[in-house]
């Protein structure tokens, strides 16, 4: 019977990866026997948990309480006993303990929950405040600083006054605001496309790779948005007028 609770604590440990604050941005780095190895380890704190609040209740909690006149039982392994036997169990003994192996699964999967808003605590203990919309905001930043490209997309999106410059494989090259970045999945990352408001855009000479812009969005009266994918981005920089404007002198380069 014990054997059987592998399931539920798998289960509840890939549960757990995607509701928790942290490893639900990380869930697409766990791959192959690693997200078995994860999931079993977020299910045996799950288990764990779970174990400790269904024992606890068992010992504290009184048999019955009379609240306003009515009765309530909390007996609840009992009278699952009793149900199970009556369907076809070979003893109380045997009924126990299929009524514990649900009720361990049932409280296993509950404990998700808990993981979570430990996890949540422990992003209120680190940065000092509950705002999901900020928390999420440096789990990102941490995932994201192993890529120079992706951490610097990630800094211009948090910017209001930045323009980046972003060079795709086909020599297109655009100038704008990096508004959002994808949201993760359980197969790709945070980093799988982004989300601009581009001020101009043109291409790139093919023999000297000289930037030549010839779309103004800022004459078009309307919001644009455009979605990039990051396997096509060639190049980023942050993109400064001044030295653009410098270096468009006669004398200058681009």
């Amino acid at each position: 019977m014990l054997l059987l609770l592998i399931f539920p604590v798998l289960v509840a440990g890939f549960f757990a990866c995607h509701i928790h604050p942290v490893h639900s941005y990380k869930l697409h780095r766990y791959e192959g026997q690693y997200l078995y190895l994860k999931s079993a380890e977020l299910g045996v704190k799950c288990l764990a948990i779970g174990a400790a609040l269904a024992l606890s209740a068992h010992a504290w909690l009184p048999d019955e309480v009379e609240l306003f006149g009515v009765e309530l039982s909390f007996r609840l392994a009992e009278s699952l006993a009793g149900v199970i036997k009556t369907t076809g169990a070979e003893n109380t003994s045997e009924a126990l303990k299929i009524t514990w192996f649900f009720m361990l699964s049932a409280v296993t999967f509950l404990a998700a929950f808990i993981v979570k808003a430990w996890g949540f605590f422990v992003l209120r203990l680190r940065f000092g405040t509950w705002d999901q919309k900020k928390t999420k905001v440096y789990v990102m930043g941490g995932l994201l600083a192993d890529s120079p490209l992706d951490n610097l997309l990630f800094e211009l999106s948090l910017s209001t006054n930045k323009y980046a410059m972003i060079s795709l494989e086909n020599r297109k090259v655009y100038v704008g605001k990096v508004i959002d970045m994808g949201e993760p999945t359980e197969t790709n990352g945070i980093d799988q496309d982004i989300s601009i408001m581009p001020l101009m855009s043109g291409y790139r000479d093919e023999k000297t790779l000289e930037v030549e812009f010839r779309t103004d969005y800022a004459e078009v009266d309307s919001d644009i948005y455009l979605s990039l994918r990051q396997d096509a981005i060639t190049s980023v920089t942050e993109f400064d007028f001044k030295a653009y404007d410098q270096l468009r002198k006669p004398g200058g380069s681009e």
